[in-house]
């Protein structure tokens, strides 16, 4: 009889363990995209925007913003029409020669400006990307986020290096493999990899990974990624388990075509990272830094970002993560081709990398930020982590839900409620059958709460 409980037991036991692998659900493109419409009319609300046009031109007002910057290359990627703040990204791109800008100050804009289809090469007479990139008077002083964003820029303009200019794709990918750690991640300081730029660096090197050094490196940086993910799926930063985190490493792997729901390297105790993701966000469309606290404009901003990159992927198997829809319907127009078959400086040209340069060092003594997606506005992203980790962050409010995720959600609370009720239950006769097994080897009656009073 003993041994039949036993067995009963350990069958409770496991199906309450296959119960919480199988808790995480599976999302379709449709959830994706009601979860960036999500944070769109979240950001809408914070603008106290109407409509599209009132939208983009609250946006408009604000060009200069690293963060409006980033949501005009987030929703191009997602095919809105963001052309309405063409002029105003003209004026901030001209702004930037007026004061001592930095290298990622410039890559950037010349992300944001060739999201809107303007040419960053050739804005009134400015090329941001020759300033910004390979003929950067300050590129090395910023270290490893520099390169990133550098390599990152000069790729999705598809744009032609001179000949006689400092630098070169190549020069940008040997400095980032050689700042790779010995445990194969990267950052800015210290000796252990930082997520979110480890997440970057794979991003920027992902067109290149036909060469074997560039693979071995992205290999390595995968496999410090798989290690540093939680039980939960997600990643901590700074000591801080946050959804910036996820989100880079999202945009990462889909960067290298890997499917982040089915990648066993990527799931950990049955959570996704888009699991992990979505723990953030908040019933107003929102996405928080950390779990359980009010929406956050970073934190937004780089869940849009990511989910854009996502939610392609599951739609067209794209994986250039900064291939913008309005400047390929201008380059359509124009009869233009984006990808110049004539130009052996191409984003995806093969990079010969010697192994011996993968020891080039970078003085890391210059590199004093923590990095985050934006890059240029690092100091920013630190001190918004320390904030709220501090009480002393104010975010935003407001907006709209996207009603199966948020439906989602519950159901996955629903199975943590079952398989903690399991648990109990598996808890409680294991108890049982210790004190019955007992009482039955000293010869006394069973008894649940001890001996009646006269019991010997």
């Amino acid at each position: 009889m003993l041994k039949r409980i036993t067995a009963l037991l350990v069958c409770a036991v496991m199906m309450s363990l296959s119960v919480a692998v199988n808790a995480a659900g599976t999302y379709t493109k449709e959830d994706i995209s009601k979860v960036i419409d999500g944070i769109i009319s979240y950001k809408s609300a914070t603008l106290k925007a109407d409509d599209t046009a009132a939208f983009m031109q609250k946006l408009s007002a604000t060009t200069d913003s690293s963060e409006t910057q980033w949501y005009i290359i987030s929703m191009s990627k997602y095919g809105k029409d963001v052309s309405a703040v063409k002029s105003s990204m003209i004026k901030s791109a001209e702004k930037l020669y007026q004061s001592k800008s930095k290298a990622t100050d410039f890559q950037r804009t010349a992300l944001a400006l060739y999201a809107c289809g303007l040419n960053p090469e050739d804005i009134n007479g400015y090329n941001l990307l020759s300033d910004g990139a390979y003929n950067s008077e300050n590129v090395n002083k910023q270290g490893i986020n520099a390169y990133v964003y550098a390599l990152l820029s000069l790729d999705c303009a598809n744009a032609k290096v001179p000949s006689d200019a400092k630098y070169d794709r190549e020069y940008f990918i040997k400095k980032i493999i050689g700042l790779q750690l010995s445990d194969g991640g990267f950052t800015l300081m210290g000796k252990s990899a930082d997520t979110d730029v480890t997440a970057m660096c794979i991003q920027a090197l992902a067109p290149y990974k036909s060469d074997s050094s560039v693979n071995e490196a992205i290999d390595r940086a995968l496999s410090v990624l798989s290690k540093k993910q939680n039980d939960k799926g997600g990643y901590s930063s700074f000591g801080t388990v946050n959804s910036e985190s996820v989100s880079q490493v999202i945009s990462a792997l889909v960067a290298l075509g890997i499917d982040v729901q089915t990648d066993s390297r990527f799931i950990k105790n049955g959570n996704t990272l888009i699991d992990n993701l979505m723990s953030f966000k908040n019933s107003d469309g929102g996405f928080a830094h950390t779990e359980n606290s009010k929406s956050n404009n970073i934190a937004c901003y780089q869940a849009l970002n990511s989910l854009v990159d996502l939610y392609k992927y599951m739609t067209k198997g794209n994986t250039e993560i900064f291939e913008f829809e309005e400047t390929k319907k201008n380059n359509t127009d124009n009869g233009n081709s984006q990808q110049d078959s004539g130009n052996t400086e191409s984003g995806n040209s093969a990079v010969n990398i010697d192994s011996n340069d993968k020891n080039n060092s970078v003085n890391t003594g210059d590199i004093t930020q923590k990095h985050n997606s934006e890059s240029s506005n690092s100091n920013e992203y630190e001190n918004q982590k320390m904030d709220s980790a501090n009480g002393n962050y104010e975010p935003f409010t407001l907006a709209s839900t996207p009603d199966s995720v948020a439906a989602k959600s519950e159901d996955n609370n629903n199975f943590i409620y079952y398989v903690s009720l399991i648990g109990l239950i598996a808890v409680a006769v294991v108890l049982i059958i210790i004190r019955l097994t007992v009482l039955r080897k000293n010869g006394e009656p069973f008894r649940l709460f001890g001996r009646k009073k006269g019991d010997k």
